[in-house]
């Protein structure tokens, strides 16, 4: 896989590093603030986001990066009530449906065939 940086001017780099920064300079000021309307804007008293959950927002669909062996797309039938039950709780977690399916059928394997990927 290409290195995304090796693309970049070395005055790219550079504007990139400064941005990146005074981001991290805003955030340990405390200036930095969500912006109502947005997905993952939970409200003033809302607990803090934890790193599963952020994880979570982001996880998307498995990076090529990761180097995995194969890849593969399901394709499943499912009802109305499942699909939107399931759309309910992807808005919930702020991810998109693929995610809470991956999410899903993962701790469904861990808790109850924990075993199987060993065989």
């Amino acid at each position: 896989m290409k290195d995304v940086h090796s693309s970049r001017s070395a005055h790219e780099q550079q504007q990139i590093k400064l941005w990146s920064d005074r981001l991290s300079q805003m955030a340990e000021e405390d200036k930095l603030e969500p912006i109502k309307g947005s997905q993952a804007y939970r409200g003033e008293q809302a607990a803090a986001i934890s790193d599963e959950d952020l994880l979570a927002v982001f996880q998307g669909r498995p990076r090529e990066d990761e180097h995995q062996t194969t890849k593969k797309t399901w394709r499943i039938r499912t009802t109305q009530e499942l699909d939107d039950w399931a759309a309910a709780g992807a808005r919930e977690e702020h991810i998109n449906t693929s995610a809470l399916v991956r999410k899903a059928v993962a701790e469904y394997l861990e808790h109850h065939h924990r075993t199987a990927l060993s065989a």
